[in-house]
């Protein structure tokens, strides 16, 4: 069954070196306007020769460029991101309507940074954009966490099982 992006969401929480599991509390990173894919095709390595009739292709590994997550300017999201400066992480991506990832949950570790967006004209809503670089590779982790919703900004995070 299709899913529209509705409630769709990005949480983080500070990492721990002891906490791996991405459990914990989180907080909603911004109200997203637009939120890139946490997860890339690999590269495509060519292997053909000489004796092939058409190119030929290996899998390569997976790029990790940044990932911009566009919101409104909020001074609030802006400066709760602002206040984590370089520390790491912990980032879960929610894909579902239901607001807790009833579709699809993928966590990394990385940094977060935001920015002002350029203002193009005069009558426009103010945005900002999060600026996530990974650090760890993206992990579809659906069916490992649970994630509630406590309807105070804050999501509870456990593990399965």
């Amino acid at each position: 069954m299709a899913s529209t992006s509705y409630k769709s969401r990005v949480i983080i929480k500070e990492h721990t070196a002891e906490q791996a599991d991405f459990a914990g509390t989180y907080n909603l990173l911004l109200a997203a306007k637009s939120i890139p894919s946490p997860a890339s095709p690999p590269n495509t390595v060519e292997s053909t020769t000489m004796e092939d009739p058409q190119q030929t292709f290996e899998k390569g590994i997976k790029t990790a460029d940044s990932r911009e997550i566009t919101g409104n300017l909020e001074k609030e999201y802006l400066e709760n991101i602002e206040k984590l400066g370089d520390k790491k992480v912990d980032i879960i991506h929610l894909y579902g309507t239901d607001g807790i990832g009833g579709v699809a949950k993928y966590a990394y570790t990385g940094t977060v940074t935001a920015t002002p967006n350029d203002v193009g004209g005069v009558d426009e809503i103010l945005e900002m954009t999060a600026t996530v670089i990974p650090s760890t590779a993206s992990e579809l982790v659906t069916d490992k966490l649970t994630v509630v919703d406590n309807n105070d900004g804050t999501f509870t995070v456990t593990v399965v099982g």
